[in-house]
């Protein structure tokens, strides 16, 4: 209050200080009237006085000469001659006595208040006349006080009186004229000083006047550009603004970008529920009321309820592809302390939370290459390096396959999505294996959008191009972890046929991988898994086939350990140990090629579910499948998309692992056999010729 009143102050400055003069000269000129007045009503009451007492020394003496004349008829001085002569003797005397010292007459009833004689021609007369006057009253006295007047009293006073009554007459005549100058001169300055005031005052009137005219238009002029301002803002604001009444209406002025924002028409005067019903839930709606309802009441500060706004960031519309985020933000208005309404501004938020979200997935990322950094460190860097080696060569093959269907138009790309399907489900094996989970998470996402493409069947070129996006998030991951290693300053291992020292030779470094998988896979589905190995041949194979050799293993075993290897109970129920086997063996052949296998002490292969999941998969009849002989359902788990999981996940039922097998098989030129037997074992036994260097070493 005190910063609007200086305000104020400094804003009317000039007006503020001319009505103070203004009321300062009016005080004045009535000060000094009053003053002035009351001095002239003593000047003339002394005026008035000293008149009469001029006209008292004629009565005197008219008095004593009638009192002389019945004196020497003999006769007696009537009474009322001497009450005459004794009041205007004593008028005299008082009224000589007021006029010199000032006051009041004895007796008076109205206290009249004369002015003392202070001018030097008024003190000069009146002492003249009391010089003429006290002889001659003493003269006077004796008649006034004897009951009986003898002849020569009266004719000495009579005497005295006429010797010396021009003398008196003129000197209280000259009083009476020099106090008739004063009433004159105080008047005539009084006149003076209300003609100047009057003229000050309305020249100060025509200045405040002239002021406040001159401050209205400078007002008007500056509530024009305000409001020009005020909309020009509205008109340029990128928000939404408006103003909300105690009774929950939209006030008039609002922002142009309001309407964009909302994306709906804004009234004056419309409830501002109802223009949120459409827009928000029945519970954001419930607690918007109850967050309005606080910032209208006085007893919570506006700080502290800020945090509960439910309008902060709240979503608008159910479409996902039409998905917005708008921020309502209330601040109040106050007016002399008191809410007067609430300033609301309104947002689009979209590009914010959107941006939060790409953040939060930034973060996500950094935490994900941590924890890769930390997994590839728990890894033995020329493993990884390996890896990293297989997943390029994996994707560089998967990148021509889609740039292949880019260049077709009119075909069915069913084959092409399985040779990508292939690719990415060896790297996702191979991930697992060496527990690269950022790998394994986007690789399991590649695969999904595969696996509804091969599910729909019919796969057009357009469906193809869109699979860049995940190529492009796998080769991202690659060069994370490429760069990773280029940090830490690894560099890439030349390839070794022989373990050196006490390093891991290759099939030990196999074996530990599959163990690791293994061990993951049977913890997800409460099994209990080892595996174990002899593979003395796999350290001498070639690069490439001890690749393929290493694709083929892990699918191999996903295989076994998800269909194969039963849960512990269902394992002592058939009198085997709790723990499943799975075994893998790499030797040298009687013909010199290698005899590769993979057994595991499993459930089998059932035909019966193998005939449910081709028919599941519609591409073969219940006919057709009850007419095959059991041999052939079962090689039909070779082909993609057939799987006997009841359930997909990230290990199993997108039939996709037995398809890599295959063509892992196919490109070596080997042979594949298979062997199975209910509630006993399953074992894939692999055949491969080795070119003729190979098996000379």
């Amino acid at each position: 209050m005190n910063q609007q009143n200086r305000g104020f102050l400094h804003k009317y400055r000039s007006i503020v200080v001319a009505i103070v003069l203004f009321v300062s000269l009016d005080i004045a000129l009535i000060a000094y009237n009053l003053a002035a007045s009351y001095t002239i009503d003593r000047y003339t009451a002394s005026r008035d006085l000293s008149g009469s007492m001029r006209s008292s020394t004629q009565i005197v003496l008219r008095s004593l000469l009638e009192m002389q004349a019945d004196v020497a008829a003999g006769g007696t001085i009537g009474e009322e001659a001497r009450t005459t002569l004794r009041d205007r003797a004593a008028l005299i005397q008082n009224g000589l006595s007021a006029l010199r010292e000032g006051g009041s007459l004895p007796g008076d009833a109205e206290a009249t208040v004369y002015a003392a004689a202070t001018q030097p021609a008024q003190r000069a007369e009146a002492d003249k006349f009391a010089s003429l006057w006290q002889p001659y009253q003493q003269l006077l006295q004796p008649l006034l006080a004897a009951d009986v007047i003898d002849a020569a009293s009266v004719g000495a006073a009579a005497s005295h009186g006429r010797r010396i009554n021009s003398e008196l007459f003129g000197a209280i005549n000259r009083f009476v004229n020099a106090t008739q100058d004063l009433v004159t001169r105080e008047t005539r300055v009084l006149r003076i000083v209300q003609i100047v005031g009057i003229l000050f005052a309305l020249l100060n009137f025509l200045y405040t006047a002239l002021l406040a005219s001159r401050r209205l238009l400078e007002g008007d002029r500056a509530v024009a550009r305000s409001q020009k301002q005020t909309g020009d803002i509205l008109a340029t604001v990128k928000e939404g603004l408006f103003l909300v009444t105690p009774e929950q209406q939209i006030g008039e002025q609002m922002s142009a970008s309001l309407k964009d924002v909302l994306r709906q028409e804004v009234k004056p005067g419309q409830k501002l529920f109802d223009l949120l019903t459409p827009m928000v839930s029945a519970p954001i709606m419930e607690a918007a009321r109850d967050y309005v309802g606080l910032l209208f009441g006085k007893r919570v500060k506006e700080n502290l309820v800020y945090s509960l706004n439910p309008l902060s960031e709240v979503e608008i519309g159910g479409d996902t592809a039409q998905k917005r985020y708008l921020s309502f933000q209330f601040n109040r208005v106050l007016d002399e302390g008191e809410v007067s309404g609430l300033l609301v501004t309104v947002q689009d938020a979209t590009e914010r939370v959107n941006l939060q979200a790409e953040v939060a997935s930034a973060k996500s990322r950094a935490r994900e290459q941590m924890e890769v950094l930390l997994r590839v460190l728990n890894n033995d860097p020329a493993e990884v390096q390996d890896f990293l080696r297989r997943t390029e060569s994996s994707l560089e093959q998967v990148n021509a396959t889609l740039r292949q269907a880019a260049r077709r138009s009119g075909e069915n790309y069913l084959g092409l999505v399985n040779s990508v399907f292939r690719h990415v489900h060896g790297i996702k094996s191979e991930a697992a294996a060496m527990n690269l989970e950022m790998f394994e998470s986007v690789a399991h996402a590649f695969e999904l959008d595969l696996v509804a493409l091969r599910d729909r069947g019919d796969v057009e070129g357009a469906d193809m191009v869109k699979l860049a996006l995940h190529l492009d998030d796998l080769f991202e991951c690659l060069n994370s972890v490429r760069g990773l290693f280029e940090r830490l300053g690894t560099a890439s291992p030349a390839p070794a046929s022989a373990p050196a020292g006490g390093e891991s030779s290759p099939a030990q470094q196999l074996l530990a991988s599959l163990r690791g998988l293994a061990k993951r896979i049977a913890a997800d589905l409460g099994k209990e898994v080892r595996v174990t190995g002899d593979m003395p041949a796999f350290d001498t194979l070639p690069q490439g086939m001890a690749d393929d050799l290493r694709s083929i293993s892990l699918q191999l075993l996903r295989n076994a350990v998800v269909h194969g290897i039963e849960e512990p109970q269902e394992r002592r129920q058939h009198g085997k140990a709790a723990g499943g086997i799975v075994h893998f063996s790499c030797r040298r052949s009687d013909t010199d090629g290698i005899d590769f296998s993979v057994r595991d002490d499993g459930r089998g292969i059932s035909p019966r579910r193998v005939r449910e999941a081709l028919v599941r998969s519609q591409r073969y009849t219940a006919d057709e499948v009850a007419a095959m002989p059991d041999r052939d359902v079962v090689m039909k788990i070779f082909e993609p998309g057939i799987s006997t999981a009841s359930e997909s996940n990230r290990d199993a039922g997108h039939g996709a692992g037995m398809d890599v097998v295959l063509s892992r098989v196919n490109a070596m030129g080997a042979r594949i056999a298979l062997g199975s037997q209910g509630h006993s074992h399953t074992e894939f036994r692999i055949r491969i010729a080795l070119p003729s260097a190979a098996a000379a070493a």
